[in-house]
């Protein structure tokens, strides 16, 4: 039953969507996997939106350079536990929302227990082998699974997943379809897609030395607000489509392509013949 302050709330979502649609919005799970400047964003998201019930999912604690873009980190938070500061926060926002933060790892002897009972999976981590033991999980389990992908210097990439349709692995050309990620060769040969990432992003104007700290392991992934912000957005937007009944702009084999170099900086693009290239994403 929606309260009288849930329905203040979000009376400004009513003509865009209808009541009937924000019901079921209220009436939604969902996980949010990685809380920084992609997934803190789309929890907060979730919680303005209406969404029923949130858990998010994160072992890390905020540290001074997520301050830059990540929205739930402040001064006030840094040194704090990521899945600690998303749950306070969006009790705040809405007292109305059951909120649920694990401080956790997403990995192949977990995910299960985490990614059960929800109805959309929101995958926002940096680590390639969790995005795809995320992805895969979800699938197996029935949950439809909306995935992301930033690299420099402003470009981006948003799918959604469906248990009856294209494998993540397939639509990426990722190795090792359908084995588990306990396989140690395998899981480096997929985190190394990011070091090829890093490479291409030269091309289009990133700094050579910075992928090169990046891949001796000495420097970060370099993100703005920005890109972080637009791929939460691009996200979240495929979530409420799903769970409102509506029809996602991006069902995999498609792609929400961003890229803020362009005269056209959106794009709903077809997958190019033989899949993504993960390496350009």
């Amino acid at each position: 039953m929606m309260t009288g302050f849930y329905m203040e709330m979000v009376d400004r979502n009513i003509g865009v969507y209808t009541w009937e649609e924000q019901e079921k919005l209220r009436n939604s799970r969902v996980a949010v996997c990685g809380l920084g400047g992609v997934g803190g964003y789309e929890a907060i998201l979730c919680a303005r939106m209406g969404i029923g019930s949130v858990t998010g999912i994160d072992f890390d604690t905020y540290e001074i350079s997520n301050i830059n873009r990540q929205m739930l980190a402040t001064t006030h938070t840094v040194d704090k536990p990521k899945a600690d500061a998303m749950q306070e926060v969006l009790e705040a926002i809405n007292p109305d929302m059951e909120v649920n933060g694990r401080r956790a790892r997403v990995d192949e002897d977990n995910v299960v227990e985490l990614l059960s009972g929800h109805d959309v999976v929101l995958e926002a981590v940096d680590d390639m082998p969790t995005r795809v033991i995320i992805h895969r999980t979800a699938r197996e389990l029935g949950i439809p699974s909306v995935g992301m992908s930033g690299s420099p210097p402003t470009r981006g990439f948003v799918s959604t997943f469906m248990p009856g349709g294209i494998r993540y692995e397939d639509a990426l050309n990722l190795p090792g379809a359908g084995r588990k990620l306990t396989d140690m060769e395998l899981r480096q040969q997929i985190a190394d897609i990011k070091k090829k990432r890093a490479w291409h992003s030269v091309n289009l104007g990133a700094p050579a030395d910075w992928a090169q700290a990046y891949c001796d392991g000495k420097a970060g992934w370099i993100i703005t607000p920005v890109r972080a912000h637009l791929l939460a957005l691009f996200s979240f937007h495929e979530v409420v489509q799903l769970l409102s009944g509506r029809k996602p702009l991006a069902v995999a084999p498609k792609g929400i392509l961003i890229d803020l170099a362009r005269q056209t900086p959106v794009t709903v693009c077809e997958a190019p013949p033989g899949g993504w290239d993960y390496t350009t994403l």
